[in-house]
């Protein structure tokens, strides 16, 4: 009888712990992050430390990314190019911006300069993928792309 109530006990005081557990985003597609970063850059440190497990976190598998060290002479060439190129794709980009870190691209989606924090930054790129409106991040610049003539989450 005592191992009946002792189980009872348990289980009565799990069932509040499960209610309270977050929704996690159950993500079925592949998504693709692509940044670029500054060795002494501290925003481009506190993106590598802090946001950037977030959002392995948040998408696991389905998010892949690539990274860029900007500093890198030995694939500065292949590095500029691969910039340039997701620079042309976004709409609005202030030329003043180039060059600085983290500089991020969620593929099709938005770009993101800056780093901010963790938390808004994952729904940040949660809400872009979603279609939803977009938080206001603190600290971080997103600039749009243009997708079958519309720009994308604006």
């Amino acid at each position: 009888m005592k191992k009946i109530k002792k189980l009872f006990l348990i289980i009565a005081l799990l069932i509040p712990l499960v209610g309270c557990q977050s929704q996690k985003n159950e993500w079925k597609g592949t998504y693709h992050l692509t940044y670029f970063y500054l060795k002494d850059c501290s925003n481009c440190q506190h993106f590598k430390k802090n946001v950037l497990p977030a959002i392995k976190k948040e998408f696991g598998k389905h998010m892949k990314i690539k990274a860029y060290d900007m500093d890198d002479e030995q694939t500065f060439d292949e590095m500029k190019a691969s910039y340039q190129e997701h620079i042309d794709q976004i709409i609005d980009f202030n030329e003043d911006d180039y060059g600085y870190g983290p500089m991020v691209f969620l593929e099709g989606y938005l770009a993101i300069l800056g780093a901010g924090n963790e938390d808004d930054y994952v729904e940040h790129l949660v809400n872009a993928i979603k279609g939803e409106k977009l938080n206001e991040a603190a600290d971080i610049e997103t600039f749009y792309y243009l997708k079958d003539g519309k720009v994308q989450n604006s």
